[in-house]
């Protein structure tokens, strides 16, 4: 399981990084505080639309109408939590939280860190949503977790349904609780559809490429990998403006249990580029999870692999759950470009 941590560090950063570093704006910045800043998303508008030949080729504009009502979200090591309210700024989503430490001792309150990054938005796994909030006996404190436009827009997201948040409680001693993927629903969640594929939609189209000066260099649906409940529905290859390619690999996971879906063993058109674990992501029950791969360094260190002619990525998958119980023995994957 720590492996597993250790490494879900590592993915939780790359596609955040690998879309910021490719924003029009030129990057992105951070409080601390969870925020994520990036004007490029501010609305979902692109500077390029001179460019764009019609609607698939303009990101929209994110749609600021969701709101919720006020939601107990659970009781986890004593504290309860609460969702307030749901606010937009030019560049994220805020969730509202009010914290209450019902105990004579004092808690520290996390979500979205590497050790428990278990948040979700329509349907999707998203690495955005930190919390990190101490609390002394009987307090209460008030608290936000952001999530960015741009990596919603990565996922094909313009507006919000439904978030799911995995809280992590903890005490002075190191003894920790976690609750399971809770959620908060705003007026939009009973008319969504949960089955579409906005990622893969997104990605077909010019709007996310225009908007983030994005290149497309590869793209397949086809994939032969289904076990355990944990499938893969596509695979890309993508370079941002400063030229670094991403290996993205759709996974969703229809399981009923949260599952840690670890890659090993990265061949690409048959060379061998990493030979020990590569990444990791926790992906919860019938959610999907875009795990990003960068490929920098194996293409810096390999003169004949170039993101445009990769034809293949093999790696070896497997799944375990929650107590790192092995859920499949591992497979070999070839993905086919």
């Amino acid at each position: 399981m720590k492996r597993f941590k250790a490494i879900l560090a590592v993915v939780m950063i790359t596609i955040l990084t690998f879309v910021f570093v490719a924003c029009s704006n030129g990057g992105s910045s951070s409080d601390g505080s969870g925020s994520s800043k990036t004007d490029a998303a501010s609305s979902g508008k692109d500077d390029s639309k001179s460019n764009s030949n019609g609607a698939d080729d303009i990101l929209p504009a994110f749609d600021k109408s969701g709101t919720i009502t006020e939601t107990h979200m659970t009781d986890v090591f004593d504290v309860s939590i609460t969702a307030t309210k749901l606010t937009y700024t030019n560049s994220t989503v805020e969730l509202s939280l009010k914290l209450e430490n019902k105990s004579d001792a004092k808690r520290k309150a996390h979500a979205g860190t590497a050790g428990y990054g278990c948040n979700s938005v329509n349907g999707y796994m998203i690495h955005d949503g930190y919390l990190n909030c101490d609390l002394d006996p009987g307090a209460s404190a008030e608290e936000k977790i952001s999530f960015s436009y741009a990596e919603l827009n990565v996922h094909g997201i313009n507006k919000i349904a439904e978030i799911g948040i995995g809280f992590d409680v903890s005490d002075e001693n190191y003894k920790s609780e976690k609750s399971d993927m809770v959620f908060v629903k705003t007026q939009n969640a009973d008319s969504y559809d949960y089955s579409e594929d906005t990622y893969l939609k997104t990605i077909k189209g010019n709007s996310l490429q225009n908007a983030y000066g994005l290149t497309i260099n590869a793209l397949s649906e086809s994939s032969n990998y289904s076990e355990g409940n944990v499938s893969i529905l596509s695979q890309a290859i993508m370079t941002n403006k400063d030229g670094n390619s991403n290996l993205m690999i759709e996974f969703e996971n229809k399981s009923d249990q949260g599952l840690y879906v670890g890659l090993s063993n990265l061949k690409l058109n048959g060379t061998v580029v990493n030979d020990s674990f590569v990444a990791s992501d926790l992906i919860w029950s019938n959610k999907k999870s875009v795990v990003s791969i960068s490929l920098k360094d194996y293409l810096d260190e390999n003169e004949s692999l170039k993101a445009n002619n990769i034809k293949s990525a093999e790696f070896t998958v497997k799944a375990a759950n929650l107590d790192n119980t092995p859920v499949t023995q591992g497979s070999a994957v070839t993905l086919n470009f």
